[in-house]
């Protein structure tokens, strides 16, 4: 199993802002990492939650629709050379043109780099219950890695979008349907799906011409 410190690498996270969004002290993390402190369960879900992509993400507002911000994130990935990989509605859309995208979410990194540039661009954060069309989380490399290039963007693989579909639920759920019948490649143990989704784009299916 990866321990903490190769995974708070892997998001490119400081040992100072990991033990902020767990809510410990950075000595205690240190500690952690290099296995002189054994934390409690506690601790551990708390490490967890901030070592997960969607407990902090930047909300952001582009103002011109999901799809014009995945183009806006294309644009910035290749004249800078940042890191990114897209998921979620706009990746979804572009592999099954299911459903409209509501915000476009992509996986980055370094995250602080990306809202910087992004800002002198014109995006700015989202306000309080204000919506975002622009998500950005910090990727784990592993992801990045494993991302490709699909009409011009950098998607996710798969897999890893079927599971964030199937994670966030609510209209995603419906993506995550549509993505299971149609990439069976992506399905993976354990997977839960909700159920009255995937029989709704079943039988949307099979009434398709």
């Amino acid at each position: 199993m990866v321990g903490f410190q190769e995974r708070r690498k892997g998001l490119g996270l400081s040992q100072a802002t990991l033990a902020r969004d767990a809510g410990i002290s950075r000595t205690a993390l240190s500690l952690i990492e290099n296995g002189r402190l054994r934390p409690s369960a506690r601790t551990v879900q708390a490490i967890e939650r901030g070592l997960d992509p969607f407990a902090h993400p930047a909300l952001l507002v582009h103002g011109k629709g999901a799809l014009e911000a995945a183009a806006l994130v294309r644009e910035v990935g290749g004249t800078t050379g940042l890191s990114y990989a897209i998921t979620l509605d706009v990746a979804a859309w572009v592999l099954t043109r299911y459903q409209t995208p509501a915000a476009a979410w992509a996986y980055v990194q370094p995250l602080d780099a990306w809202v910087s540039v992004l800002k002198r661009r014109g995006v700015r954060r989202a306000r309080p219950r204000e919506r975002a069309d622009l998500i950005l989380l910090r990727g784990p490399e592993g992801v990045l890695r494993g991302a490709h290039v699909v009409e011009g963007l950098v998607l996710v693989d798969s897999r890893r979008l079927l599971e964030d579909c199937a994670r966030l639920g609510g209209r995603r759920a419906l993506d995550a349907a549509r993505l299971f019948l149609t990439f069976p490649e992506a399905r993976t143990p354990g997977l839960r799906l909700d159920a009255d989704s995937l029989l709704k784009v079943f039988e949307e299916s099979i009434a398709s011409p």
